[in-house]
């Protein structure tokens, strides 16, 4: 009995120093406020993207977003907000989900701000920086520099407070 629960503390010991050393270093993973920071997108990868240009007050606004996934639908009305202020472009980019449910989305949503579905023009775009899920949505300047990452779902105020 005693040997048994010297072995199973022995066991328990060597998992837990496991575990410790498994923890990835708090210094080399990024947050929010520093995935893509002042990585540039090369817009002339999109043809809808390279027609955008933007005054010195305005900001592009890149939301990756698919059918199926209810915080993307969640933050349509935010996206319509922010799109309807004119220092701001919305583009969506659909991403793992097909041409014909995001042309039914955008009507059934009633969807006023401009959507890239072709996958491999989204493809294109998306490959130009870190993203880990769906909605995410990245800011961008009048260079195009990302100046913001969001991941999950975003309201209106969030992208208005980063901008002003």
């Amino acid at each position: 009995m005693i040997k048994r629960n010297i072995i199973l503390l022995f066991l328990l010991a060597i998992l837990f120093i496991s575990y410790q050393n498994s923890k990835p270093d708090k210094n080399l993973i990024a947050t929010n406020s520093q995935i893509n920071n002042n990585l540039s997108i090369d817009v002339t990868r999109s043809e809808k993207l390279s027609s955008i240009n933007l005054a010195s007050d305005q900001y592009l606004v890149l939301n990756l977003w698919a059918s199926w996934c209810i915080p993307c639908k969640n933050e349509i009305k935010e996206l319509k907000i922010i799109h309807s202020n004119e220092n701001y472009i919305v583009v969506g980019l659909l991403v793992e989900d097909s041409i014909i449910n995001g042309e039914d989305f955008i009507v059934d949503n009633n969807i006023n701000y401009e959507n890239i579905l072709n996958e491999s023009e989204v493809g294109l775009i998306i490959s130009q920086f870190i993203w880990s899920g769906i909605p995410t949505t990245i800011v961008l300047n009048k260079d195009f520099q990302i100046i913001k990452t969001f991941n999950g779902e975003i309201v209106s105020e969030d992208i208005f407070n980063i901008t002003d």
